[in-house]
């Protein structure tokens, strides 16, 4: 059989998955409730450890095997610092940011700022993160199931932009936040099983890990020079670090799996454990495969090839089809997430808020599903963005991120962390970090940063946080008003140690050292 072509039995199957979540959408619109907290959060009663399994299936998608394998094919071993730098936020702000979160029951990330600081802070985060971030999200996660398609079925590109849009949308906004999670369950495991088995084979292809990173050019197999695509390592390292601090402290969808939590233990829990998916996993089954692609597949036309060049050459028959599978299972659990987020912050804090806030809650609840579609629909276009993207979906992407995130992170991390914080401080911060964000991106796109890095978009998000960071911090200590809403703390016993996050952080602080040791020796 030709490589890349799809048996009967496959096509099938790929039907089948996508028959199944739609109808699961169906089914659960009856359930799904009708208070916001039903349809948003699920009712608040997701596990620590459920919540942990949607968390990396929403962040594990095609844009991570397909578009972070190509970040790989194109930097080279330095991205790996990036995986474990997020292990140590994920650790981070599970003990001193998440708990604080589901103490005060919020719906979304701009509620709480609204809280801790005042309306103008979180009015501009909901408004920044709905309308410019998460219509770009929605945009990348449809453009990589689309180049799923594309690449490895042989459909049209645009074609499979506007079927896939369609169907996540249906599922999502009919099945609520119920929908996401459970689905999110299911497709993890979709999506790791036949990666684990194109692993296996390509080890026997290029040899054992030490092997195939001793094949490689120097410059792609080297973790600890002083010199990467991104600039110096310490700039490469603080950059990752800040970018890092952004996503996981700010991120609407992300935030989303722990807000939905037992209480604020579980909260924890949920972001610890996506925090051995990925020191554990992301190594093998996103990082062997880049760096494998690099040897056999070199001068690729796009960094984005790379993985589908393996999966066409390497996979048989009938495991084909079921990476196929995989890879929109992917896709799916992070578009359901993104137009699920979208519908919660539109709805309550855009629209109850800024537009109406006499709406009774049966009313907001359609409101919130014509916002979906019209959000998700144009998603499109932002899709179309990402096709014609130089360097692959995955740096453009965190090309954006550094640009909007790294003021709301600084700004979310000082207000859980230091009680003096005021509002007028991050206000003023905000405003600070955003023009200098703009001015370095201007900067970027015109080549007058191109003496300090071949990318600088890591260069970039540390500016922006340092810059927001010391403005919160120097207004603050002057500033004679302050704000704090903590409330006083519950703490949740329990007999058993995988429910209690200090030791799963211990454990999961001790794996991450040992990863990173391991990895070292084989590159060196």
């Amino acid at each position: 059989m030709e490589p890349g072509k799809l048996l009967m039995n496959e096509w099938m199957m790929i039907l089948f998955f996508i028959l199944c979540i739609s109808f699961w959408g169906f089914y659960l619109k009856e359930k799904a409730g009708t208070d916001l907290s039903s349809s948003f959060l699920a009712g608040r009663k997701v596990p620590g450890f459920i919540g942990s399994l949607s968390t990396v299936a929403t962040n594990m998608n095609a844009n991570d095997f397909i578009g972070g394998a190509g970040a790989v094919y194109a930097m080279g071993l330095v991205m790996l610092h990036q995986t474990y730098i997020n292990c140590l936020v994920i650790l981070f702000l599970s003990l001193f940011l998440m708990r604080k979160l589901r103490q005060h029951n919020v719906f979304t990330l701009g509620e709480w700022l609204r809280k801790r600081y005042n309306n103008s802070v979180g009015n501009m985060y909901s408004i920044i993160w709905a309308f410019i971030w998460m219509l770009f999200n929605l945009g990348l996660y449809i453009y990589a199931g689309a180049l799923v398609l594309h690449t490895l079925v042989g459909w049209n590109l645009y074609l499979s932009i506007v079927i896939l849009t369609l169907i996540a949308a249906t599922y999502t906004l009919l099945g609520g936040f119920g929908a996401v999670v459970a689905t999110d369950v299911v497709q993890i495991f979709l999506m790791f099983f036949p990666f684990i088995f194109l692993v296996i084979l390509i080890w026997q292809q290029v040899g054992s890990p030490g092997e195939l990173l001793a094949s490689l050019p120097g410059n792609k197999a080297d973790l600890w020079g002083k010199e990467t695509p991104f600039g110096h390592l310490g700039i490469t390292i603080f950059g990752m670090l800040f970018l890092s601090i952004s996503y996981w402290g700010a991120e609407a969808q992300i935030l989303q799996r722990p807000l939905s939590t037992k209480n604020p233990n579980q909260a924890a829990i949920s972001y610890i454990g996506a925090g051995f998916w990925y020191a554990l996993l992301s190594p093998l089954v996103i990082f062997i495969p880049a760096l494998a692609a690099i040897k056999l597949f070199p001068g690729l036309p796009n960094n984005d090839f790379a993985v589908p060049m393996l999966i066409k050459t390497f996979l048989p028959p009938g495991l084909y089809g079921i990476t196929i599978v995989g890879l929109l299972a992917g896709i799916f659990s992070s578009c359901d997430s993104q137009i699920n987020a979208f519908c919660t912050m539109f709805t309550t804090d855009i629209y109850k808020r800024m537009i109406n806030p006499k709406c009774p809650e049966n009313n907001l609840l359609k409101i919130s599903k014509i916002s979906g579609v019209i959000f998700t629909l144009a998603a499109i276009g932002t899709a179309l963005i990402f096709s014609y993207a130089e360097n692959g979906m995955f740096l453009l992407a965190i090309g954006i991120l550094a640009t909007i995130m790294p003021p709301f992170g600084a700004v979310t991390i000082l207000g859980a962390i230091w009680k003096r914080s005021s509002p007028r401080a991050a206000f003023s911060g905000l405003i600070a970090g955003f023009t200098i964000a703009i001015i370095l991106f201007a900067l970027d796109l015109s080549g007058k940063l191109n003496f300090l890095a071949q990318d600088t978009l890591f260069f970039r998000a540390m500016i922006a946080f340092l810059t927001t960071s010391f403005y919160v911090v120097i207004i603050s200590l002057f500033d004679s008003h302050h704000q704090n809403v903590d409330q006083k703390k519950e703490k949740f016993y329990t007999k058993h140690w995988f429910n209690n996050p200090n030791i799963l952080g211990l454990i999961l602080a001790i794996t991450i050292v040992l990863m990173y040791i391991l990895i070292t020796v084989l590159s060196t």
